[in-house]
């Protein structure tokens, strides 16, 4: 075996593999019998817990070129290691490289190799290299060159060959080269890519979060950054569209820009669900059909559509003429360009025959449906399956599972050297499936993921938009061609899933029937329908999923509880007056609904029903007319709302009325008494003030000289002569 040269500087080292591995056994057994005394004897005095193991360090190898080798190439490849943070710091380590001597024969070889079944294989040691001391949380590299000439380079024939690194250390990395034939006639090469966002809850995206997706350097904008100048078929999520549409005027700029940029790629394209929502788990829940939005109106704002859209749309709607907003339909909303009709795409291995059988009575002559499927459920695929095939007569092309994954691993690594080895395991697959024939296309998908940055989305797309042997080729050209019949394997359901499905359409037909308090329903139906498909989003999974669920259903319940009385007991104290309670609005839409107040009791009569409107995020004062009857006594009055269309809303109230309907009798009894004996008094005494007046005229003036001399009025009995008034009054003096 010829050794290659290594990178200047570094050391050439030779331990052969025996060696290695006696030295390795011989320390894993100095260890154990270190260990074994030692737990032996261990103190049974309980200690305290440890702390959290630490993470291993990852080590990796990618050949360059994504692993492409051509005849008069180097074999060239980097392995690195990264020592994850809170780890103690990692000695320095000599690293061995090493190359199959043959092919792997197969796709299932290939599988067991890279997940580290090195049974069976032959490997030639052609690079050694050094890694440094690597401190935690740092990552350390080590590059390998073999020249073209070395005769463990040189000459191959064409084929995938495994590729090993090994460190004196123990840890080790997988990977592959391929070695390319020449002149050979390019493979068709399909590749579906989705544009998503994030999962959420909410049922449109806002102006914010629209911002940060569209800006330069946001996921949205890296989405068509990867595919543009590609021919990759696009799986676009109508929702992202229409929350930029929905925003009118107040849209971010970098959102329109955006969208305009979608719609100007000449890129194949067809609609996801609404939210990206899970077809399968929709089916199996009974669903005739998946669902659908019905109205988005309630996410549009009415000042926000006096000026022509930014982002044209076919729809016919006329332009908003003198300042009058005219708010864009549904149809326009979720216009994502020329788009291939009834394309599904249900989420990895979730889809068996009854999906595809129920997904197919939904297509037209027109539009005949099409139903995406891993080649992973398709029954009895000993080989690699064509692209072009049906399930009972409907269109079902297939993508290859181990290609999409390895795809799907690389877009979301940001690590280059780990991207490298996926791309490779990628191009490995590849050769693998156009083994059968040539010309039969292959199809892939970049699966779902919001965790690409902009770099590994456009090296996964060039590298296999780029992949030597293979020409681009679209959705539409291989859902075209003469389809093999094959049949799917029984797909594994997820119970707790479609009982989310069936708990949230339940939970929506409440809210269909609540919403009738609305001039508007659709207001609230379409809000509650755009967030349910939002939470089926096929990204949620797992605990995540549950939470997402319960969340909403929560919400739902107070939704439902947004309307409703606010009321006291209170004292009836005449024998008719206005039982006044509270209807509370918490909705942001004024509503319409019917107070019911019904007695228990006949000595209260009161009017029934009683419409009321309701002001939003209000609460609005009632009267309700209540008359008493003679008797007294306490009377419990029940008060319930009601739809116009008959629909209980909010929860019933029971106040009691304290009737005391005698008192106003007796009070009107009372006060007329009291004015009769005022007014009695007054005449009494004005009377006799008269008399007393009168009787006081008639009598004669006293004199000074009638009073006793001592100024004390006559006693009784005294003789007092009157002085005849008309006797003239004699001076003393003259008196004989």
């Amino acid at each position: 075996m010829t050794v290659t040269s290594q990178p200047s500087g570094s050391p050439v080292l030779r331990r052969p593999l025996t060696r290695r591995l006696l030295a390795t056994l011989a320390a894993t057994v100095l260890a154990f019998g270190l260990a074994a005394p030692a737990a032996a004897i261990a103190d049974p005095t309980p200690t305290p817990s440890s702390s959290p193991a630490a993470a291993s360090a990852v080590f990796s190898v990618a050949p360059a070129a994504n692993g492409i080798l051509r005849s008069g190439d180097a074999l060239t490849a980097t392995a690195s290691r990264a020592n994850p943070a809170g780890n103690s710091a990692l000695s320095a380590a000599t690293v061995t490289l090493s190359i199959g001597a043959q092919t792997l024969a197969d796709d299932a070889a290939l599988t067991r190799w890279l997940d580290g079944d090195i049974s069976g294989v032959t490997l030639q040691q052609v690079g050694i290299g050094t890694l440094d001391a690597t401190a935690s949380g740092a990552q350390s590299t080590t590059a390998f060159t073999v020249p073209a000439t070395d005769p463990a380079v040189a000459g191959r024939a064409a084929g995938v060959y495994p590729l090993l690194a090994r460190t004196d250390d123990g840890l080790s990395a997988p990977s592959v080269v391929v070695v390319v034939a020449d002149g050979a006639a390019p493979t068709p090469l399909g590749i579906v890519v989705p544009v998503t966002a994030a999962p959420m809850t909410r049922g449109l995206l806002t102006a914010n979060e629209l911002a940060d997706l569209t800006a330069v350097d946001g996921p949205l904008s890296a989405q068509l950054d990867a595919v543009d100048g590609t021919r990759a078929t696009l799986a676009v999520d109508p929702a992202i569209p229409a929350a930029i549409r929905a925003l009118g005027s107040s849209a971010p700029p970098t959102a329109v820009a955006w969208l305009q940029r979608l719609l100007s790629l000449p890129n194949e394209r067809f609609a996801l669900q609404f939210g990206d929502a899970d077809l399968a788990s929709q089916l199996r829940a009974g669903l005739a059909a998946p669902l659908a939005p019905t109205s988005l109106e309630s996410y549009m704002t009415a000042s926000d559509f006096t000026q022509p859209p930014a982002v044209a749309s076919p729809s016919p709607n006329p332009s908003p003429t003198s300042g009058q907003p005219t708010l864009p339909d549904l149809k326009s909303l979720l216009d994502i360009g020329s788009a291939t009709p009834s394309v599904y795409w249900p989420a990895s291995g979730s889809a068996g025959a009854d999906t595809v059988a129920a997904l197919g009575a939904l297509g037209t002559t027109d539009a005949p449906t099409r139903v995406l499927v891993p080649s992973s459920t398709v029954a009895g695929a000993g080989e690699s399956v064509p692209a072009n095939t049906s399930v009972g007569g409907v269109s079902t092309p297939v993508y290859d599972s181990e290609v999409s994954a390895a795809l799907t691993r690389a877009a979301g690594e940001n690590d280059t050297t780990r991207r490298g080895s996926d791309l490779a395991a990628a191009l490995g697959y590849l050769t693998f499936a156009r083994t059968g024939s040539a010309d039969r296309p292959i199809l892939a998908v970049l699966d779902r993921g919001t965790d690409r940055s902009r770099g590994s989305l456009r090296a996964t797309m060039t590298a296999v938009t780029t992949a030597p042997g293979f020409s681009g080729t679209t959705l539409d050209a291989i859902a075209r061609q003469p389809a093999s019949e094959i049949s799917l394997v029984d797909a594994s359901v997820d119970t707790a899933r479609v009982d989310d499905v069936s708990n949230l359409t339940a939970d929506e037909q409440v809210i269909d029937r609540f919403a009738t308090i609305l001039e508007q329903p659709e207001l609230l139906t379409g809000r509650e329908r755009a967030e349910v498909l939002q939470v089926l989003n096929v990204s949620w999974t797992g605990d995540a999923a549950r939470t997402a669920v319960s969340d909403h259903r929560a919400a739902t319940q107070t939704t439902l509880t947004s309307v409703g009385i606010l009321s006291s007991d209170f004292r009836l104290v005449s024998s008719s007056a206005p039982l006044r309670p509270w209807v509370r609005n918490d909705l942001p839409w004024p509503v319409s609904v019917v107070l019911t107040v019904r007695p228990d009791d006949a000595r209260l009569r009161v009017q029934d029903r009683t419409p009321v409107e309701a002001q939003a995020s209000a609460n609005t004062r009632v009267e309700v007319p209540v008359e008493a009857r003679l008797a007294n006594g306490e009377v419990s009055v029940a008060l319930q709302l009601y739809s116009p269309t008959g629909e209980p809303v909010g929860e019933p109230q029971v106040v009691d009325v304290e009737v005391r309907a005698e008192w106003e009798s007796i009070g009107l009894v009372v006060v007329i008494a009291l004015v009769v004996v005022f007014l009695s008094v007054g005449v009494v005494r004005t009377l006799a003030r008269r008399r007393r007046v009168a009787n006081g005229a008639e009598e004669p003036e006293t004199s000074a000289a009638d009073e006793p001399a001592d100024g004390r009025a006559p006693a009784e009995g005294d003789d007092v002569e009157p002085e005849s008034p008309t006797s003239p009054t004699v001076p003393e003096e003259n008196r004989p």
